[in-house]
């Protein structure tokens, strides 16, 4: 998936560890929250970015081998390491830099878009043939589930290949060692601002990227247009990492409730996503039982059905969320601030 989209937020927390789940519908679990609620904002934030930069480097290793006993376990652990790569890159933009902030924010994200290419190829198969062929099934029986779960698993076996290569390539790597060095660029900024200044830009980024978010939401063309629901689903993810990274500094039910509402935004705009693939790669692979051949109308006309489905609960998410008003107002960020100062050791909590 591009579609990291059903984890539940209370997973998010920085720790690593831990078996990589059985379905994308989880976020790898995590752990150390409670220790976090004893740090400051910024050892908090410290640990935070180094869990998920380990987190990614972890995966990559794992994946790297390519071995026939890593294969079953693969689809989790290219989900887990697109998750985490984009966790990191949302702590990355929400925190400070310390010089030439918008050209090296854009010479990472160009970076990191071209690596997630290949993963995204692979974790697309995973999730046709893993998630969505059942549903095709139910939909259209007249679909030979044997000769299409072949050419399905044959794709991904391919693309899966590719993204093996890519992994261990040296542009790659040096892309590694370059989260690594945000990873310590991000520690010495955070270390140098006061609790004060960390607040005030840590408020005026969630709240622009909150803007942001519900302006995409508002234009109608998102229930329609292909490239707008993406960018839209871009902003709600990057808006939804941020937040939960700064959840575990400074736990709190209402910025917990507003990241679950981005979670299902999340998942309902992921779902129509994964709905407009199936009907792109699923003729290529869908085959008809009657006829023996690929059933690329009966296939194609199933994912409209289901995605007629999917695009109702995508609305129904819209709506909800629009109609919140954005957790960043004055008054929801007055506590926040102040539970945050009571987290800091000798913190103030920032005046408006």
């Amino acid at each position: 998936m591009a579609r990291n989209t059903r984890q539940d937020p209370t997973e998010a927390q920085a720790g690593a560890g831990g078996a990589p789940p059985a379905s994308r519908t989880k976020a790898p679990a995590e752990s150390a929250t409670g220790a976090l609620q004893r740090l400051s904002l910024q050892t908090g934030l410290h640990a935070i970015a180094d869990a998920w930069a380990r987190e990614v480097r972890r995966r990559v290793r794992q994946l790297a081998k390519g071995d026939q006993a890593g294969e079953a376990g693969a689809p989790a652990l290219i989900h887990d390491l697109r998750v985490y790569v984009r966790r990191f890159c949302a702590l990355s933009d929400l925190l400070p830099r310390r010089a030439r902030e918008r050209s090296a924010r854009r010479a990472l994200r160009k970076e990191v878009a071209w690596a997630m290419q290949p993963l995204s190829r692979a974790h697309d198969w995973d999730v046709l043939a893993g998630e969505l062929l059942p549903r095709l099934y139910e939909a259209e029986p007249d679909l030979d589930r044997e000769a299409t779960g072949q050419r399905a698993a044959a794709r991904s076996a391919v693309a899966r290949g590719e993204m093996y290569i890519h992994l261990r390539s040296e542009r790659f790597q040096s892309l590694l060692q370059q989260f690594q060095e945000r990873d310590g660029d991000m520690h010495a900024v955070v270390a140098d601002r006061s609790s004060k200044a960390l607040y005030a830009r840590i408020r005026r980024k969630l709240e622009r990227w909150d803007e942001k978010a519900r302006d995409r939401l508002a234009d109608k063309s998102v229930m329609r247009d292909a490239s707008v629901q993406q960018q839209a689903r871009t902003q709600v993810e990057r808006l939804r990492y941020a937040s939960e990274g700064l959840m575990q500094a400074c736990p709190f039910r209402k910025l917990e409730r507003y990241v679950q509402s981005l979670e299902k935004l999340q998942a309902a705009l992921g779902d129509v996503q994964d709905l407009r693939m199936a009907a792109r790669l699923g003729p290529v692979v869908c085959v008809s039982l009657s006829s023996g051949k690929l059933a690329d109308a009966a296939s194609r006309k199933a994912c409209r059905r289901m995605l007629r489905k999917a695009e109702a609960t995508l609305r129904a998410a819209r709506r909800r969320f629009m109609r919140q008003p954005s957790f960043w107002t004055d008054a929801e960020w007055e506590k926040v601030s102040r539970r945050l100062a009571q987290a800091t050791p000798g913190g103030q909590a920032p005046r408006k």
